[in-house]
């Protein structure tokens, strides 16, 4: 005995197509506004003031552990100041575009 294949959907898949419809609709109500900061009459991207801010931060954190003396006792120093950088990143995103 053969299987009959069909390729129509079953009488109950038409919840199954509202909701992929619906699904697909949310995906562009994401990109509704752009996080965009109006500087000296430019708008620039937030991710770029946010990244500055983070490697300000990291240079910061350089000198006062370098003052400090614990600069000497850091096993990979480039990768702990990019993670200072990445971390203070997103510490200025979330305090200044956290909702």
């Amino acid at each position: 005995m053969k299987a009959k294949l069909s390729s129509a959907c079953p009488p109950d898949c038409d919840h199954l197509k509202i909701a992929a419809a619906q699904v697909a609709a949310l995906f562009p109500a994401g990109c509704s506004t752009s996080p965009a900061q109006d500087m000296f009459g430019s708008f620039f991207p937030a991710w770029m003031l946010c990244a500055a801010a983070g490697i300000v931060i990291a240079v910061i954190l350089r000198q006062a552990f370098g003052a400090l003396g614990v600069n000497q006792y850091l096993i990979a120093p480039p990768l702990t100041y990019l993670s200072i950088a990445v971390a203070g990143t997103l510490l200025v995103w979330l305090l200044w575009f956290g909702h």
